[in-house]
This record gives C-alpha cells, sequence and structure tokens, in this order.
C-alpha cells in the first residue's frame, strides 16, 4: 500500500483530501503544521509527501527537505493556492513536482498517481549538483531552525 503524508494548514482541505486519497486506496495521513509534520517524517517514511506552499513559518518545501535529508528518494509534491514562479522554480530545480492547489480534492488523484508513476521507474529530471545543493542548504539551515 502507497503511504502518503499531506501536510496544509487548511483543515477543511487537508480533511477532504484525504479521504479522497483513502478512498483512492492510498494510506494517507495529515499534518496541520510544520512541527507535526516533522514528528510524522521521525517514523515510517511515505512514499509521497504533498505539502502546502504556505504553513506558517515556514513552507512546503522546508517539510520535504527535512523529509529528504533522511529518505533521499521521497516524491514530493508542493503546492501553492497561486502562481509563483519562485516557488515553482525551487521546485523544480530540487525534484519537486509543483501543483497548483486543486478546488476539488478529487482533482489530486491525476497529480499523485503521475508522481508515483514516475518515481517508481526513475524518471524526474536530473537537477545540477551545484544548484540544488545551494537552495537545499539554505531551506535545510532555515527549517532547522525550528528543530
Amino acid at each position: 500500500m502507497t503511504h502518503i503524508l499531506v501536510v496544509s494548514n487548511d483543515v477543511v482541505g487537508l480533511t477532504d483530501t484525504l479521504s479522497v486519497l483513502g478512498h483512492a486506496g492510498y494510506h494517507a495521513r495529515g499534518a496541520s503544521t510544520f512541527a507535526e509534520a516533522r514528528h510524522r517524517l521521525a517514523g515510517r517514511s511515505p512514499d509521497l509527501v504533498i505539502a502546502d506552499q504556505r504553513l506558517g513559518e515556514y513552507n512546503g518545501l522546508h517539510v520535504i527537505l527535512r523529509a529528504r535529508a533522511r529518505h533521499p528518494d521521497l516524491s514530493a509534491i508542493v503546492t501553492t493556492g497561486a502562481p509563483d514562479r519562485g516557488l515553482e522554480a525551487d521546485a523544480t530545480s530540487l525534484g519537486v513536482e509543483w501543483v497548483l492547489k486543486p478546488k476539488d480534492a478529487k482533482e489530486w488523484l491525476a497529480p499523485v498517481a503521475n508522481v508515483l508513476a514516475h518515481s517508481r521507474v526513475g524518471r524526474f529530471p536530473s537537477v545540477p549538483r551545484q544548484p540544488r545543493r545551494d537552495i537545499t542548504s539554505r531551506y535545510l539551515e532555515q527549517a532547522s531552525a525550528c528543530a
């Protein structure tokens, strides 16, 4: 069974997304804060993390990079309600899928299936080493401040 962690401070959207993913056969768990996500990631690693762009002081990339520090092959999606070219560029350079938040939770099924299919066959684009390290370091330093 595929395990998914969904991180969102929108409790209604989080509940709806977890319900849709559960009915689709995924084992989905949720976290509504950065700290709660860190706690959930300290245990068993999920197969996929879906994280909102905004999580209080932090964002979804902070969650994903902390998780990848322990589980480098973790598949991930970062999402936002409005276009954000900076976040999209950072996500892309880190091999993280960037998705505009769907209006209906059922619309999560296609990007989730797509990311999981690509991760299993290793088709994520290769990322240049130096830019990835720079971005990763910046996000991990910011996320470490919450430790």
